[in-house]
């Protein structure tokens, strides 16, 4: 998994936007297999919500007006899932996900 948290940081790092729809349909679907195997509350509803994102990332012509509030929503759960790490590191990579997926730090 320390790949697939280098690769979607760089992704985001680089500017989400420099990313392809085929490579964040790519990422997306790396990430729900992965989350599949998962043992975590809310694991399979996040694998779910990527899957969905790898599909509409994978279209010819991906609609934003879909994608957009998709990926706030997987980053409201990315954020949940961080609260729910065990190992702190691994919990605040979880959550620098999520901020840069659009979720709101906690107040």
């Amino acid at each position: 998994m320390p790949q697939r948290f280098t690769a979607t940081e760089n992704a985001f790092d680089k500017g989400i936007e420099k990313t392809t729809p085929k490579q964040g349909a790519k990422l997306a679907g790396e990430w729900a297999e992965a989350l599949r195997k998962a043992d975590f509350t809310g694991s399979k509803g996040l694998a779910a919500e990527l899957e969905r994102l790898e599909k509409l990332l994978g279209a010819d012509e991906p609609d934003l007006d879909k994608i957009k509030p998709l990926l706030e929503k997987i980053g409201e759960d990315t954020a949940k899932a961080a609260d729910r790490a065990e190992d702190p590191k691994v919990a605040e990579k979880v959550r620098k996900l999520a901020e840069a997926m659009g979720a709101k730090q906690p107040a």
